[in-house]
């Protein structure tokens, strides 16, 4: 298969209706899974970790309520710092009070929970609901679980 490349230049409306659309496309989650991370909260401090720019982060902050639900919410464009990177690791460390070792990170890209483990964090690929609560149980401490 041969692939064409060229580069145009793009009027300003069609840029706009593209960010505005990636946004829409970010601004989609799984109830489930909401509800999964709401319910995580009766045993466990909780942050979210995300790659999303500045732009984008605001939108979803302002379409996604459940946020103000978690301990901290850390998005890339925001703390100048994008998984796999260390610094983005170090930015919840310290904003959570906690060690490294004190987290479980769930990620759906392998190089971002290999890094995270790199920095001394419980990992765990997400590659759906059944296997994080798996972990998840697994994990807590046996007092902080619910019969």
């Amino acid at each position: 298969m041969r692939w064409l490349s060229h580069t145009a230049d793009a009027d300003a409306d069609t840029v706009e209706e593209l960010r505005l659309a990636a946004i829409d496309s970010w601004s989609r989650v799984d109830g489930r899974m909401v509800a999964y991370v709401r319910s995580l909260r009766d045993v466990a401090e909780v942050a979210l970790l995300s790659n999303l720019p500045s732009d984008h982060a605001d939108a979803f902050r302002a379409a996604q309520p459940w946020l103000r639900d978690l301990d901290h919410v850390a998005f890339s464009g925001k703390i100048n710092a994008a998984k796999p990177d260390p610094a983005a690791f170090c930015h919840c460390v310290v904003a959570m009070r906690a060690a490294p070792a004190d987290f479980l990170f769930v990620d759906d890209r392998d190089e971002n929970v290999r890094a995270a483990q790199a920095m001394g964090m419980n990992g765990q690929v997400f590659t759906g609901l059944d296997e994080p609560a798996a972990t998840v149980d697994t994990w807590l401490p046996a007092s902080s679980r619910t019969s």
